[in-house]
């Protein structure tokens, strides 16, 4: 087990938003992060980050803290920031920037994996467009493959598959599984879909209002039974010719 943290507890005035004694993911592996609106993914992977002062997250016994200050650990948000002047190109080699010396400017290779990873993602012909005139899907690719370019072991993702369309969400769930295959990639995405969840993940976290509810395999968390407990609504199974589909009764 790769990335620890205890003591999770994060609390507003009037709730508690966050309660866990300590949670472990394993390494080189899809952890998917799932469980209702409001159970604390979002928070849950904030504090997974060391956002919160009170809580130290380890990396193979690393501060996470630390990992990210140092560029080893690569973020895309829900939020992401996208009012600045720059071209695609230049905000998807933003993400090279913790690797360059001062005032360096990023390498042809650089740029050559930008262009590849952009055609994975279908927008290199948007290469040289401002990144405030792409679409909601575009954008959210674009930080994907901003920090992609980061070339960091270890990536952390909240909802990235928000404005995607379904096609464009397996291809980004497919690339992500390619690469812990691939190059032993360690993965933690926040996910509302059931299936992209049970599909793409190695490991399944699941809270349920601020709780860990479970932690396994998808085997091991995702049943009927409790889902259904977890999401207070009946969520059936069927078995389709290569994994179980999940939907609500």
């Amino acid at each position: 087990m790769s990335w620890t943290a205890n003591n999770i507890l994060v609390k507003t005035k009037d709730k508690t938003i966050l309660n866990i004694d300590e949670i472990r993911l394993p390494e080189n592996q899809i952890t998917a992060i799932i469980g209702s609106n409001g159970a604390g993914k979002s928070t849950l992977l904030k504090a997974l980050r060391g956002l919160y002062p009170h809580i130290t997250p380890q990396f193979n016994g690393q501060s996470v803290k630390q990992m990210t200050a140092n560029g080893k650990i690569a973020f895309v948000g829900q939020h992401e920031g996208f009012n600045t002047p720059l071209s695609l190109m230049e905000y998807v080699l933003l993400g090279r920037f913790p690797h360059l010396s001062w005032f360096a400017k990023p390498s042809v290779q650089d740029i050559e994996q930008a262009q590849k990873i952009l055609s994975d993602y279908e927008i290199n012909h948007l290469s040289g467009s401002p990144i405030q005139t792409l679409s909601g899907g575009e954008k959210q690719r674009a930080a994907v493959v901003r920090a992609l370019m980061q070339d960091t072991a270890v990536i952390a993702l909240d909802e990235p598959c928000n404005h995607l369309d379904i096609r464009h969400q397996h291809k980004l769930m497919s690339d992500l599984q390619q690469r812990r295959q691939a190059q032993g990639l360690s993965a933690v995405v926040v996910l509302h879909d059931l299936n992209l969840a049970a599909r793409y993940a190695d490991f399944i976290v699941l809270l349920d209002n601020g709780c860990l509810k479970a932690a396994g395999t998808p085997n091991e968390v995702m049943t009927s039974e409790i889902l259904s407990n977890a999401y207070r609504w009946q969520i059936d199974t069927t078995q389709s010719e290569h994994h179980l589909i999940y939907f609500a009764a």
